[in-house]
């Protein structure tokens, strides 16, 4: 009988099927794709979130990689984001429940070896909805800072007009470039946009309200019996490294933190050493080898 375990991993490469999907538990529809290694048996599964204005798309290189290792894994638009419903406010947190639900539901699936993975905006949600679903790993790429209400902790800065509660919900790129993003950069960054085919539709106040309620810190402490990891560079002039080691010393269950020199915001989402290291580690912890 063939070990499914002893299989997976590092030193092999599955096929994998790519199906697209749609799911959601409220009004609100996200879709996304279900990419599934061809192997007989139960396999774990990962959850990968990506950052704010982009999409699915940016965290589908690394999700081909995890599946080719023997692990079944959903991405996906959230909410206000490319194909999905709505609009980005507090409730981005519900979407990773959903999607987590969705893909522990799904035939061939270990419900019980779920991985929460999330970049930028998506390890924030992420990390919020590991409180409600308490995976089997949980992996938080350039999270951003726990700001405890201060706004101004952030890295960038947030013009007040966009915390007041009767603005209109704002579309980019169509109503101009991101609003930390400044001179030839924002011009460079709607020109991005919309050659990528990126757009999000934000309700900022109640985007911010989630950010500034955040308690990251406090989830993070009462994981005892998910493996986490965290993965930054310490050349992100987004969010800071020392989120990362603030966080990676609250927490109290199996922990590792990937902690690159130099590097920039999304350099754990391309291809080298850190996107082969994360990885590697979630389809070993996944099968069992660091547990």
């Amino acid at each position: 009988m063939i070990n499914i375990k002893e299989l997976a991993g590092n030193n092999n490469q599955f096929e994998v099927s790519v199906s697209e999907v749609s799911f959601g538990s409220g009004e609100v529809k996200l879709t996304g794709r279900l990419l599934y290694p061809l192997i007989d048996g139960k396999v774990p599964g990962a959850v990968l979130c990506h950052g704010f204005g982009t999409g699915y798309r940016t965290v589908e290189a690394p999700a081909r990689i995890l599946a080719s290792k023997g692990i079944a894994v959903l991405i996906f638009d959230f909410r206000g984001h490319g194909g999905s419903d709505g609009v980005v406010d507090e409730d981005i947190v519900t979407d990773v429940i959903d999607a987590r639900d969705f893909l522990s539901a799904c035939p061939g699936v270990d419900g019980e070896r779920i991985a929460l993975a999330g970049h930028s905006m998506g390890a924030l949600a992420a990390i919020l909805a590991a409180r409600q679903v308490r995976p089997h790993a949980l992996i938080a790429i350039s999270c951003p800072p726990e700001i405890n209400g201060d706004i101004s902790k952030l890295s960038f800065e947030v013009p007040a007009e966009l915390m007041e509660d009767d603005r209109p919900v704002m579309e980019y790129p169509r109503d101009g470039s991101l609003p930390w993003v400044k001179g030839f950069a924002g011009l460079l960054s709607q020109f991005w946009m919309r050659i990528a085919g990126y757009r999000v539709r934000v309700n900022w106040s109640r985007f911010f309200n989630i950010m500034g309620r955040a308690r990251l810190s406090a989830v993070i402490r009462e994981l005892r019996d998910c493996a986490i990891l965290f993965v930054h560079c310490d050349g992100d002039s987004i969010a800071p490294y020392t989120t990362a080691v603030a966080l990676y010393e609250t927490a109290r269950g199996p922990k590792r933190i990937l902690l690159s020199e130099g590097g920039f915001h999304s350099t754990p989402l391309l291809a080298g050493r850190v996107r082969r290291d994360w990885t590697d580690w979630t389809a070993n912890t996944l099968y069992g080898r660091y547990r």
